[in-house]
């Protein structure tokens, strides 16, 4: 009986801290909504990245290319748009190294053998 305790214990504290930190992130979500403002560029919960032009109650205004603009509701706007991070140190890959060893057929026998 006792075992049996200590699982449901051990289980209420897992469910404690899981919802905790749901509903930390819903608020800072809430939070980034209600503090939309123009020239933000922000991605919609669809995945369309464009950059607010203007905000009337729950309605924002989106341009996504130029002279391209649509409306969404404020629910719609899912996070601020990072653009993503190229690495200096990456070096670009050369035609020789994806050339193959030999000109002989595929590296794994048997591959091309059948009729």
């Amino acid at each position: 009986m006792e075992p049996l305790i200590l699982l449901f214990a051990v289980l209420l504290v897992f469910m404690f801290f899981s919802s905790r930190k749901a509903r930390r992130q819903q608020m800072e979500k809430v939070e980034f909504q209600n503090s939309l403002e123009p020239g933000q560029e922000v991605v919609t919960a669809s995945g369309l990245v464009g950059t607010v032009t203007g905000v009337e109650g729950d309605i924002v205004t989106l341009e996504h290319a130029p002279g391209s603009v649509t409306t969404w509701v404020r629910a719609a706007i899912s996070r601020p748009y990072e653009p993503p991070v190229e690495d200096e140190d990456v070096e670009e890959d050369s035609s020789e190294d994806l050339a193959s060893p030999d000109d002989d057929g595929p590296a794994t026998p048997g591959l091309l053998d059948k009729p």
